[in-house]
């Protein structure tokens, strides 16, 4: 018994929709590019609050690439001065302007010796939100107009951004004396703390700073106290969701991060009547010409604004507050790469990992290595791919990298370049790499065929990293005992007849070899081989040409006899005729029009064999080469490439269901006739969507 299967709604669901993905050259005029990066992370610490313990993330590909040194390390995007058990708010409902360019004027009473600083931020994504600034911004050169928080020094980008922006800001630098003859001033907003914290943290604060008399020195005893009794740990172990983070930290702990040394710090200097705000930015180095600005460097910090000097950050964790000695003299570097994956697969990750050291060993720190290829890399006209970036540590450096689709297949040269900075020289490590792609080959074509007919199968290859063909790939179709050895054409594709001469199940591959740049691949198809039904108008002209019309008459003349013979002895008994099927009359409905006649049958055998043929004549004034010679099989093979894939088991089905009703003895109902019909509506919807490509 054959059953017809085909669940519509399930076919029209499998439809993929896949989007196009662009990258950003960073400077037109430059001699590298970050379309070799992958979709750079976007700015971390979150639009409006920003949780406590944000920092701990794994590493990730750079969001932000600073030319020219910044002079500050501590690079702001929003202040916050609203905290709530563990998240650190941003104002709302605080006035902005329209900022397009125009020179922002800082407090008139705030000193007027400063150094004006200039550098350029290049984002390496799509990115919105607050930009990455500096404290003290008087200027923005933005290519669009954005949004300017002046009471929190922040800046909004409300639109995505990624062209290149010029921040110019006033940096200021003040004595202990002069902070220390100063006062603490702030909104009320700024002196804030939970309810629930402020006795413990009061006696605490009190015991800390006991003996000071000035704000200053009593955050200075503050910030000394946390550094020195409290340890950063990026494995810090969670507060419990019963329990506030920042008390958690201090009395329980006793490890974390940035956001928690800072929050503590600020709510410690607000229970003494300090005010203070939280800022959420990204922490860099403020002397390197070129780096890379990471995920993992999203931090937060402190700022406290005293009377007639401005806003002052003091940072309270210990690995962020002393900044290291620099060197007058800058040290020669040798970066070599030691290792790093063979081949490189296009839409996947790379390794590459080396090291850096000094000329007389030294392990190289606090510097940054940026991963490139290059095809020629002594032609200074040829652009280099950035591909990855990442830190160097103890003189070792371990990169993930991205061969994204964008990089073509090929023969490049791997170079490590190690950043200058006040203390390194730049230096370089180029050894070779080999570009390669995946691929995908598939056959198409019916998985069940006559014995001893001609079929067409087609095959094809594409590169899995972007979807396009493979010209000119060797493309090996083995079945029965015959291996085909041909090259795919402009659109990746093969077409070849098969002939299978017994019935029964069998099996097809289609393969390619690892060629120079593409790797291989290997797909297999079930055939299943049937014997192919009479042909009518054969048998009749056989049986009646000679010799065959003598025995047709013999036969003949001897059934008559037996006939004759046995109906005489047949008394009273009741003679059974068995059909040969039981045909259901069909109910007065008719289902399909064809130029708007009603599709007449008696039976739902003949409905399903008349629906066929309405579509057949319906694709012959499509597909003029369809013609009348042809098989329902052929008829399948001819259409199967012109549709677009999710037709396939439809045109199964049609077929099958047209075979089952022309040729077998098995009685169809009204259920399989409606489910052909809708099979047929299917196919014509899916043509309107498109070809197969």
């Amino acid at each position: 018994m054959v059953v017809l299967t085909l669940s519509v709604g399930m076919l029209s669901s499998a439809i993929y929709i896949l989007g196009d993905i662009t990258r950003l050259d960073l400077d037109e005029s430059s001699s590298v590019s970050s379309k070799g990066l992958s979709e750079a992370q976007s700015l971390s610490g979150g639009e409006q609050q920003a949780e406590v313990g944000f920092e701990q993330q794994k590493p990730k590909g750079p969001v932000l690439m600073i030319k020219f040194s910044t002079r500050n390390k501590y690079l702001r995007r929003y202040a916050a001065y609203n905290y709530s058990y563990g998240f650190w708010n941003k104002p709302v409902d605080i006035e902005s302007i329209n900022y397009h360019g125009q020179l922002i004027p800082l407090n008139p009473s705030w000193p007027r010796t400063y150094a004006q600083v200039q550098f350029q931020v290049n984002p390496l994504a799509n990115l919105t939100g607050h930009i990455l600034t500096a404290q003290n911004t008087d200027n923005i050169r933005f290519n669009d107009t954005i949004q300017y928080y002046e009471e929190i020094q922040s800046f909004e980008a409300t639109e995505q951004y990624d062209d290149p922006y010029w921040v110019s800001y006033k940096l200021y630098e003040y004595s202990d004396a002069a902070l220390r003859a100063s006062q603490a001033i702030g909104p009320p907003e700024a002196l804030e703390v939970p309810r629930d914290l402020v006795s413990d943290f009061t006696i605490l604060a009190e015991r800390i700073v006991e003996g000071e008399s000035t704000d200053y020195g009593k955050l200075v005893a503050i910030r000394d106290y946390l550094i020195e009794n409290y340890e950063w740990d990026e494995e810090f172990t969670s507060a419990p969701s019963t329990i506030d983070p920042i008390r958690w930290f201090l009395y329980n702990e006793r490890a974390g991060v940035g956001s928690h040394f800072n929050s503590a710090f600020i709510m410690l200097a607000r229970c003494l009547g300090i005010p203070m705000r939280a800022v959420i930015g990204y922490t860099v180095d403020a002397q390197m010409e070129i780096q890379y600005v990471m995920p993992q460097q999203a931090y937060m910090w402190a700022e406290t604004e005293f009377e007639n000097l401005g806003w002052v950050t003091i940072d309270a964790s210990p690995n962020n507050y002393m900044d290291s000695d620099v060197n007058i003299t800058m040290q020669t570097t040798v970066t070599n790469i030691t290792g790093n994956d063979p081949i490189a697969i296009r839409g996947k990750q790379f390794n590459v990992w080396g090291t850096v050291e000094t000329l007389n060993g030294s392990a190289v720190t606090e510097s940054q290595v940026e991963i490139m290829l290059k095809v020629n890399k002594t032609d200074v006209d040829e652009t280099a791919l950035i591909v990855g970036v990442g830190f160097i540590e103890a003189g070792l450096f371990n990169v993930t990298c991205d061969a994204t689709p964008e990089i073509l297949v090929g023969d490049y040269n791997l170079i490590a370049h190690t950043l200058e900075t006040l203390k390194y020289r730049e230096s370089w490590s180029d050894p070779p790499i080999k570009v390669m792609a995946e691929t995908i080959v598939k056959i198409t074509g019916p998985r069940q065929v006559y014995q001893g007919k001609n079929i067409t199968y087609r095959g094809s290859i594409i590169d899995s990293s972007d979807g396009n063909p493979v010209v000119n790939a060797s493309l090996h179709i083995n079945y029965l005992d015959q291996v085909l050895t041909l090259t795919s054409d402009e659109n990746g594709k093969v077409t070849f007849i098969a002939m299978f001469p017994e019935y029964g199940k069998t099996n097809m591959s289609l393969s390619m070899f690892e060629a120079m740049y593409y790797l291989g691949s290997e797909t297999n198809m079930g055939i299943t081989v049937i014997v192919p039904p009479p042909d009518a108008s054969n048998i009749i002209s056989l049986l009646f040409s000679f010799p065959y019309n003598i025995g047709v008459a013999l036969s003949s003349a001897i059934g008559v006899g037996f006939y004759a013979a046995k109906r005489n002895r047949r008394l009273k008994e009741e003679f059974v005729v068995e059909e040969p099927r039981a045909r259901v009359q069909p109910k007065r409905e008719y289902i399909g029009y064809e130029d708007g006649v009603p599709l007449e049958y008696t039976s739902y055998e003949e409905g399903i064999v008349k629906l066929f043929n309405r579509f057949y004549v319906s694709m012959q004034r499509i597909y003029p080469d369809i013609d009348e010679t042809m098989t329902p099989r052929e008829f399948q093979y001819v259409l199967i490439e012109r549709m677009p894939m999710h037709a396939d088991a439809l045109l199964e089905d049609l077929v099958s269901s047209y075979e089952i009703a022309m040729y077998s003895n098995i009685a169809l109902s009204q259920e399989d006739f409606k489910r052909t019909n809708a099979t047929i509506e299917l196919i014509i919807e899916l043509m309107k969507s498109g070809s197969r490509d």
